[in-house]
């Protein structure tokens, strides 16, 4: 029953490309389907499995993910870390191919998007960028001149997810600030504590978000500003 359900409200996305991001990252990009509809700081939740020919569901093989991509880039994808020992969804994305197909659906967007010209700043954690890419983009597209961007990305094994895109990106629209510490990154995040116009997306653990909830508010910056990536 739940197998007929879960094939009624799924898509099926074909894998056309396999990116190695960083040391055991990965980023699996597949055809953008024409029914499927998202918004940068997108999730869906990612089935590995096509369920044909009679395979049940397995809820193992189901994973909510941020979208990675722009709505206007010809593909939807994720990126994920897979170390040793991994989760059976994450074995299943190692062992498929180009061409291979797995089912997507109950798109969704935790984050509130500010149509604001006021300073952006995104602090991250690890591959957590991966909700901050599309995101980025949108608003260097969609902004005016005046437009001003920090992205803050702490990674401890210095592998950092996006780095050489984002350095691409307009220096006078971003500062791409990469840290290996939580000193290196309060110290970055004071560098911008002093206006008082910036927004703060935050994502990364629960831990993670509460210290630098905690952090921002201890520095007087007002809980209204801080946008945080709940799921």
């Amino acid at each position: 029953m739940i197998t007929t359900i879960v094939k009624s409200i799924s898509t099926l996305i074909e894998l056309i490309k396999i990116e190695k991001e960083a040391p055991d990252t990965y980023t699996f990009k597949f055809k953008a389907p024409e029914n499927i509809k998202w918004t940068a700081g997108s999730y869906a939740h990612f089935l590995g499995s096509d369920l044909q020919n009679g395979k049940k569901l397995d809820k193992e093989l189901v994973r909510e993910l941020s979208i990675m991509s722009h709505p206007d880039e010809e593909f939807i994808g994720f990126t994920t870390r897979i170390r040793q020992n991994p989760s059976k969804f994450k074995q299943t994305m190692l062992n498929i191919k180009v061409g291979d197909k797995i089912r997507l659906f109950k798109v969704g967007n935790h984050l509130n998007k500010q149509n604001t010209d006021k300073p952006i700043v995104f602090i991250s954690m690890g591959v957590g960028i991966a909700t901050f890419r599309p995101l980025i983009l949108d608003y260097i597209k969609n902004s005016t001149s005046s437009l001003s961007i920090t992205n803050i990305n702490i990674d401890r094994s210095g592998n950092f997810v996006y780095q050489k895109e984002l350095e691409k990106l307009p220096e006078n629209k971003i500062n791409n600030i990469f840290v290996l510490n939580r000193n290196e990154l309060h110290s970055a995040i004071k560098q911008c504590i002093n206006n008082k116009e910036n927004i703060y997306y935050v994502v990364g653990s629960t831990e993670f978000n509460k210290s630098i909830g905690d952090y921002l508010v201890e520095n007087n910056i007002s809980t209204k500003a801080i946008i945080f990536d709940k799921h």
